[in-house]
């Protein structure tokens, strides 16, 4: 036992210290007592534990452990990130990877170009969707996996790779590209039954608004000139960057306040505004969610539904309301991620743990006669809670579900919100919203 307390040593040496810092701050003694006998318990289980476990056992680890398991009380997004882990974080951050801009998929054999990103490095090399990718660096792909056959594409921005490019009707020929850091699309746009139709895939993109504005502009050229109603498909979208939320809600704003990041303090508070001038003031928009609409895609849905702006249709979303700082400890001892704010919508209300509740709940799947448990924020084990109590819960029979002879292979959500918004019905929900919002 005098061993195992002697390595524990250092560790309580550290923790009186800090108690005995506390204690100076604190004038509350009984609760400084109370806070010290704690923290030699602490360290008398970390010498038992040395001492009589069954294995061999890694203090490090178990201290990393100790206050990992301390911060998940808190909440599941607060983390201790030990300094090796860190560090490797840090230099994933600034060390680019790069690539060639390409989607593609396998077509007998070979490599098929599906999209080339748009002033990406194979788009300008000449390399355009529908041709056919042979070879990587003199090495064929015929017959590999994708993901063995694409390999050799990756490498250090910077760095030239040359591919073998097959175009239908011509000789293959060699192509160099110069790998850059590239970012897949996040967008996906198309007519759809005669409304416009933007998907956006992930926030993680920091040329999203640019490319929405792309879409928009590829749609109205489409259609005529005019774009009648937009559908906004976040469904499944995991969030991103802040900037991007907020800037993607400002092009259907004139302006005003698209969310507000709130802490403990009055004076911790932040508010992020649209600018002025929005594309597109009196096009209808609807906004799609489902329980796997997270983060970034909340505060966009929020913002339009709060403003007045769309109407969001589908299933409640994920509910996931809360900022995370990284704070580095002193002398390179890692890292803390610390939850310190919430996100809260135009009106007030913070999505924390309770999502974006559609003005149409409309199912994607058909009913099985009752509401199936989905995973959202407050499925989680010490979630942080929403100081607003009120019934946010989805209640079974305002759902609109598909009838029977529905086909599985259409996207029933996608046709109510066309149906939404070519009748009169996108004016009445957003009448209902007005009502909501002024209660």
């Amino acid at each position: 036992m005098r061993r195992g307390r002697s390595i524990t040593g250092l560790c309580l040496a550290g923790a009186l210290l800090a108690a005995t810092a506390y204690a100076k701050v604190s004038p509350q003694e009984a609760e400084d007592k109370i806070t010290l006998e704690k923290l030699e318990l602490f360290a008398d289980i970390m010498a038992v534990v040395e001492e009589s476990y069954v294995e061999e056992v890694d203090t490090k680890t178990l201290i990393d452990g100790a206050l990992n398991g301390a911060l998940s009380s808190l909440d599941p997004h607060s983390a201790y990130v030990p300094p090796v882990t860190f560090t490797k974080q840090q230099e994933a951050v600034r060390r680019e990877y790069g690539g060639l801009g390409i989607e593609v998929s396998m077509e007998g054999g070979l490599v098929k170009v599906n999209h080339a990103i748009e002033d990406g490095p194979a788009y300008d090399a000449g390399i355009r969707a529908g041709d056919f990718i042979t070879a990587v660096a003199g090495e064929k792909v015929i017959n590999k996996e994708l993901d063995d056959a694409v390999e050799g594409m990756r490498g250090l921005a910077g760095d030239p790779v040359i591919v073998t490019v097959l175009t239908p009707g011509q000789l293959p020929r060699d192509i160099t590209v110069v790998r850059q850091q590239v970012r897949g699309r996040a967008v996906r746009h198309r007519v759809e039954r005669g409304v416009g139709y933007i998907f956006i895939e992930t926030f993680n993109n920091d040329r999203l608004t640019k490319d929405i504005t792309s879409a928009l502009k590829s749609l109205e050229a489409e259609m005529g000139g005019t774009i009648p109603g937009l559908i906004i498909d976040l469904r499944s979208n995991r969030g991103g960057l802040l900037d991007q939320s907020v800037s993607v809600s400002g092009l259907f704003l004139d302006g005003g306040e698209v969310l507000s990041a709130r802490g403990r303090e009055a004076s911790d508070t932040q508010r992020y505004h649209a600018e002025p001038g929005e594309l597109y003031p009196d096009m209808k928009i609807v906004v799609l969610t489902n329980p796997g609409s997270a983060s970034a895609a909340e505060i966009v849905a929020g913002a339009l539904q709060d403003r007045g702006r769309a109407v969001v249709l589908g299933r409640r979303s994920f509910g996931k309301g809360s900022v995370q700082s990284v704070i580095p400890m002193p002398g390179g001892q890692g890292a803390l991620r610390l939850t310190t704010q919430r996100y809260y919508t135009p009106s007030g209300k913070s999505i924390q743990g309770r999502g974006i509740m559609p003005d149409m709940l409309v199912s994607l799947t058909k009913d099985k006669g009752e509401i199936r448990k989905r995973f959202r924020e407050d499925s989680f084990r010490n979630f942080l809670i929403n100081p607003d109590e009120t019934d946010y819960e989805e209640r079974y029979e305002d759902v609109i579900y598909p009838p029977e002879s529905w086909p599985e292979d259409e996207d029933y959500q996608l046709r109510k919100a066309v149906d939404v918004l070519k009748t009169s019905i996108y004016e009445r929900l957003l009448d209902e919203q007005k009502t909501a919002l002024e209660k």
